[in-house]
């Protein structure tokens, strides 16, 4: 598998675009375009089938696993997970272990294009995925398709070395609670944290499920589901995309979900410690 980190130059005329490089919070290295260009023997080009269109897409760029390496040295395989901070505050986590199974890369762009050309999601919204895109090489490798895990991040301007514990020890189930639950909370962690929290624990792009009243306590279950799996099919021009067209068993995962959260509704937490989660 080939992983594209990518970055758009033209909208960044009078500022040039950086990518900072952070480990538990601790700044390493902030990174220019130029400077990530001479990271030596790790180009690659790779044409994906991009999910926010599905069109064929050929992106330039570094490898991810070479960049981490020189400049975390081989501890950064040590961390449980990559995290990526966005423009928009989508901060979607990535197991380090799906990393280390491929090859990544980080990119000035499209090919045959200055920077990037915009994407068009299903909701009619027209993205420009600078300065820096994550995507995956899903046409050679199918399996691609299938991992809930690998999301394609835009306007990407950070990548952190973190782990599971640090980033959602507000978000696990109540103790005690039954296979189902935790398998949704795992669905939950694969699909919707990234954009959405959890007592304080997410993304910050969509809006808190569960404090101080949780979703599940306001909307129908029947109505959730379907918000979920087509959210322009209960309200129009919603910016939340549709859940994940190429997951295995699309309806059983959903569901799932949606049991997490209904557990959840019993574990809250109070004012100071989410506002604390919303600040670190």
């Amino acid at each position: 598998m080939t992983l594209l980190v990518l970055c758009s130059v033209g909208a960044f005329a009078t500022d040039p675009p950086t990518l900072t490089l952070r480990k538990n919070d601790q700044v390493i290295k902030i990174l220019t375009i130029s400077e990530l260009l001479q990271i030596k023997n790790g180009s690659v080009s790779v044409t994906v089938d991009n999910p926010t269109d599905s069109k064929e897409h050929t992106y330039d760029g570094i490898s991810l696993p070479v960049l981490l390496e020189r400049f975390f040295g081989n501890t950064w395989e040590t961390f449980d997970l990559v995290k990526f901070i966005t423009v928009d505050g989508y901060q979607p986590v990535i197991p380090t272990k799906k990393i280390i199974a491929g090859s990544c890369v980080i990119s000035t762009g499209e090919k045959g294009y200055p920077g990037f050309r915009k994407l068009k999601r299903k909701n009619g919204e027209t993205i420009d995925p600078g300065p820096f895109y994550l995507v995956w090489e899903n046409i050679r490798d199918k399996g691609i398709r299938e991992d809930s895990w690998l999301s394609w991040p835009w306007q990407i301007t950070g990548i952190e070395l973190t782990g599971f514990p640090r980033e959602f020890p507000r978000s696990a189930p109540p103790t005690l609670s039954g296979e189902s639950v935790n398998e949704g909370f795992l669905a939950f962690r694969q699909h919707c944290i990234k954009c959405h929290t959890i007592n304080g624990d997410g993304g910050h792009v969509g809006p808190e499920l569960n404090y101080p009243v949780s979703v599940t306590e306001y909307w129908k279950e029947e109505w959730l589901i379907r918000f979920i799996e087509d959210p322009q099919s209960i309200r129009a021009n919603s910016k939340m995309i549709p859940f994940y067209r190429d997951v295995k068993n699309r309806q059983t995962v959903i569901s799932s979900i949606v049991t997490y959260l209904k557990a959840m509704k019993n574990k809250k937490r109070d004012d100071s410690t989410l506002m604390n989660t919303q600040d670190k």
